[in-house]
C-alpha cells in the first residue's frame, strides 16, 4: 500500500486525456513534465482515457497499447497508479472491465474491483504512514451517458462507501479523512457558482436541465486561479451520493474531470470539491491550461490542492498545432454542437433578410 515519505502525500490527477490510437505528443509533453516537477506518490486516472470505437473496433492490442502509452511515463518512474473510469472509455468496444484486466496487466497498477457493486474499478486505497492508516482515497464508478444526460453514483455504491468508512472506524477507533475521486461531478459543484443574466461577461451557459440559465464562477468560494468555461453537466438524478460524505464528516475532498474546459475547487459544507482540466490534445480543452491537479495530504488530516497547466509546464509551443488548433474550437458536447449550428443559420438568415431588404430597396 501507499505510504507517506515524509510530511506529505502527493496524489496527482490526470483527467479526460481521452485519445484514441495516434496518442498526442502534447498529452505525454504535460504528463512528464508535471511528473517531474512533482513526484507525487500515486497517480490517478480518473476516467476517459480513450475513446473513439472507429478507430478501435474493439481491438484488445491497439487499447493495450495505447493505455500502455498513457501509463508509461507514471510507470517507467516506478510510481503506483490505479484508475476510475469515464463515460467515454467503453466506446472503444471494449467493456470497462475487459480494460481493468488490461490495467492489471500494468506494472505498479494497484486497482481493485469491489465484487457486488454496480460500476467497475469502485474500491478504497489505504494511505500509511508508520503503519498505520493515515487516508483512504475512494474510486467511484461514475457510470456513463443515457439517452438524455449522465448516470449516477448508485445507490449500492453508496451503501458500500458507508459500510467501508465504519469498518474502518471500528478498527482504527476513529474516522479516517478520506479523499473521493470519480469522473462525473456531483451535483453540488453548482453551489460554487452564481446565476447572472445573459450576456454577462465570462458566464456560460447551463446544460440540459439547466440550459435556459448562464453562471459564472463564485469569486468569493473558489481559488483565485480557478475557470469554468463550460457548464458542469452533472448527473440527471442526485443520489444522495454528497449527502452520504457528509454524514460523519470524515470526507475532506471529491474530485472529478469530465467537462474538460473546468478547473476550480472550492468548500461546500465543510468538504473541498472541485474539477481537473482535461489533459488530452486529441480531444477539445482549455487551450495550453489543459493540465492535472496535485492533492496533497498532511499527516495532520488536512489537505492542499491545485493545478498545473501546459502553459506553465512545457511551455507556449505544442507539437502538433493544426491538430491544436482544431481542437481548440471543437464543440464540447451534442448540445453545444446544436446550439452553435443554430446560431449559424439565425447568422445566415439574418444575411439573407438583410440582403433582400438591400435589393428591394436599391435594386
Amino acid at each position: 500500500m501507499p505510504e507517506f515519505k515524509n510530511e506529505t502525500f502527493k496524489i496527482m490527477q490526470i483527467a479526460d486525456t481521452q485519445e484514441g490510437v495516434k496518442v498526442s505528443p502534447d498529452t505525454i509533453d504535460l504528463i512528464n513534465a508535471a511528473l517531474d516537477r512533482e513526484e507525487p506518490d500515486l497517480v490517478v486516472y480518473s476516467g476517459d482515457q480513450i475513446w473513439q470505437k472507429s478507430k478501435f473496433k474493439g481491438d484488445k492490442n491497439k487499447v493495450t497499447e495505447v493505455l500502455g502509452i498513457l501509463t508509461k511515463p507514471v510507470r517507467d518512474r516506478k510510481i503506483p497508479f490505479t484508475v476510475c473510469f469515464g463515460n467515454h472509455d467503453r466506446q472503444v468496444g471494449l467493456s470497462n472491465e475487459e480494460q481493468f484486466e488490461i490495467y492489471k496487466g500494468f506494472d505498479c497498477f494497484i486497482g481493485e474491483n469491489v465484487q457486488g457493486i454496480d460500476g467497475t474499478a469502485n474500491h478504497v486505497i489505504e494511505i500509511k504512514a508508520g503503519g498505520k492508516t493515515e487516508f483512504l482515497l475512494y474510486l467511484i464508478d461514475s457510470h456513463t451517458s443515457l439517452s438524455s444526460g449522465y448516470d449516477c453514483v448508485h445507490e449500492n455504491q453508496i451503501e458500500w462507501y458507508r459500510k467501508t468508512r465504519d469498518k474502518y472506524e471500528k478498527e482504527n477507533g476513529k474516522l479516517i479523512p478520506s479523499v473521493v475521486i470519480q469522473h462525473i461531478p456531483v451535483c453540488e459543484i453548482f453551489e460554487l457558482l452564481t446565476e447572472v443574466k445573459k450576456g454577462t461577461k465570462g458566464s456560460v451557459r447551463g446544460f440540459r436541465a439547466h440550459a435556459k440559465k448562464f453562471y459564472v464562477l463564485n469569486k468569493s468560494r473558489v481559488n483565485k486561479s480557478g475557470f469554468m468555461k463550460e457548464s458542469p453537466a452533472e448527473p440527471n438524478e442526485n443520489s444522495g451520493e454528497f449527502d452520504a460524505f457528509k454524514e460523519k464528516g470524515e470526507v475532506i475532498g471529491v474530485y472529478f474531470g469530465h467537462d474538460h474546459n473546468n478547473s476550480f475547487h472550492g468548500k461546500v459544507n465543510g468538504i473541498d470539491i472541485g474539477y481537473t482540466q482535461g489533459a488530452g490534445f486529441h480531444i477539445y480543452g482549455p487551450g495550453k491550461d489543459r493540465g492535472v491537479r496535485i492533492i496533497e495530504l498532511k499527516k495532520n488530516g488536512t489537505l492542499d490542492t491545485y493545478d498545473l497547466r501546459f502553459k506553465n509546464l512545457v511551455g507556449k509551443k505544442v507539437k502538433e498545432p493544426v491538430k491544436y488548433a482544431l481542437f481548440q474550437i471543437m464543440p464540447t458536447n451534442v448540445f453545444d454542437a446544436v446550439n452553435r449550428i443554430t446560431k449559424i443559420f439565425i447568422g445566415i438568415g439574418i444575411i439573407a433578410v438583410i440582403a433582400i431588404l438591400l435589393t428591394f430597396l436599391f435594386g
